[in-house]
């Protein structure tokens, strides 16, 4: 089934409500090293990996950052993983994007516990082939501790995730540290997955909604076992 091919097929292009132009889109998924919880939502990681996503949006078009825009739909970090919904224009802005991401997250989830060596190990990039796919990836990643029974319902989750932005409208924000010191506080854009752009703020909300009660429905029953 072509849905669950991990391979790249640059004729599988959808329009960015926000970019106007044609992206590919993509769920990323990296593992943390020997499956430790690295990643466990504590403020203060909680706080940086926010952060560093909201530097990777702010480095479009700065000197030295990136020479091309990029389109985040969801996020979520689990304990030993991480998943990103995105788009891109072209494959090697994919490449680009997340070698500076995972490199920034390995560099200061590190730094905070003390420790050196490899942190993240890129799993899979699966394409994304139809726009009913992009909803059904959106699904899976709004419901990463709702399957694990870690919460009741997305909109209860704890970890860093884009849930609270999408079902809430509450800002995602972080505090990326610069090289010279300088703490600044950054806000995640999360934007439009292909086919959504016309629906009204209400209507967007309301379809996250019934995508986190469907999730939280599905697996009740496994809560009751």
């Amino acid at each position: 089934m072509p849905a669950t091919l991990r391979i790249e097929m640059a004729e599988h292009r959808f329009i960015s409500p926000r970019l106007g132009q044609e992206v590919l889109v993509f769920e990323v998924t990296c593992k943390v090293t020997d499956d430790l919880f690295l990643l466990a939502p504590k403020h203060e990681v909680v706080d940086l990996v926010t952060g560093i996503l909201g530097r990777a949006q702010q480095k479009v078009g700065e000197a030295g950052g990136f020479e091309f825009d990029f389109d985040l739909y969801a996020y979520y970090f689990m304990s030993n993983h991480l998943h990103l919904l995105i788009g891109v224009v072209e494959l090697v802005h994919k490449s680009l994007l997340l070698e500076w991401t995972c490199r920034e997250i390995s560099r200061r989830i590190n730094r905070f516990h003390d420790r050196t060596g490899q942190l993240l190990i890129p799993n899979h990039a699966i394409q994304v082939v139809s726009l009913a796919h992009a909803l059904d990836r959106m699904r899976y990643l709004m419901g990463q501790a709702t399957a694990e029974l870690v919460s009741r319902h997305p909109a209860d989750d704890v970890f860093a995730c884009s849930n609270p932005a999408l079902l809430r409208g509450e800002p995602a924000r972080g505090t990326f540290w610069h090289a010279n010191g300088r703490a600044e506080t950054l806000t995640v854009r999360l934007d439009r997955l292909p086919g959504l752009g016309d629906l009204t703020p209400r209507a967007h909300r309301q379809l996250m909604w019934e995508l986190a009660d469907g999730i939280a429905a599905e697996h009740r029953p496994r809560r009751k076992k």
